[in-house]
């Protein structure tokens, strides 16, 4: 709780004094063309503010939430359900989904959470993708124990755990130089997945790609 009350006091701080900076510069500007690109800004400046506001409240409502509402879902459908939702994306990145998912497993989960965990693991393994190959994303899924297990495989960058292994999940942590990185869909993707009572595991290779898996808790 420390730790996020340091981050979003740190975060609103930055945003703050860079809307500071950006109206001291409007007031003593006198070019028009100059003050106009300064007011573009501005409303940059306010977008950013709301989804870093937007972050933090989906953070606080899962890190609050006690009671969560299960329900049983079948998880190959629900993959086949986000992959139509991210179709214009995936067509404009020329990138291929393979679901190995048995269509009979079932998993008990907030199915808000799940869409949003594999939307988050596949916009990722696009979007951090190999320039030199096509990106695949292949999802498989096993029950072992009391966890149906799925398995989320890129051909992507790859991550040098070594290094960012221990920051990997952390809140606001880039790893390539993406212009869309925020470093935050990590650190939510793990808080919904602890909140259902599972876990997560990262295997990486720099330049092989990167394998995700998610334990589903079906005993609680």
């Amino acid at each position: 709780l420390i730790n996020f009350a340091h981050i979003v006091s740190h975060n609103l701080r930055s945003h703050t004094a860079n809307f500071s900076m950006l109206l001291d510069f409007l007031v003593s500007e006198t070019d028009a063309e100059e003050k106009n690109r300064i007011i573009k800004m501005l409303m940059e400046a306010s977008d950013n503010l709301l989804e870093t506001l937007e972050n933090l409240n989906e953070v606080v409502a899962i890190s609050t939430k006690i009671n969560l509402d299960k329900k049983t879902i079948n998880l190959s459908k629900r993959i086949t359900k986000v992959e139509q939702n991210l179709i214009a994306f995936l067509k404009n990145s020329n990138a291929l989904i393979i679901n190995d998912v048995d269509e009979n497993i079932e998993v008990n989960v907030v199915p808000s959470y799940v869409e949003s965990i594999l939307m988050n693991f596949i916009t990722n393994g696009i979007k951090y993708r190999d320039p030199m190959r096509k990106p695949v994303i292949h999802l498989s899924a096993e029950i072992k124990d009391d966890y149906t297990i799925l398995s989320i495989k890129d051909n992507g960058l790859g991550i040098d755990l070594e290094e960012h292994g221990d920051k990997l999940f952390g809140m606001y942590k880039t790893f390539h130089e993406n212009p869309d990185a925020r470093g935050i869909g990590l650190y939510i993707t793990k808080n919904q997945i602890e909140a259902m009572n599972g876990k997560i595991t990262v295997e990486s290779k720099v330049g092989k790609g990167t394998i995700f898996k998610v334990y589903f808790n079906e005993k609680n």
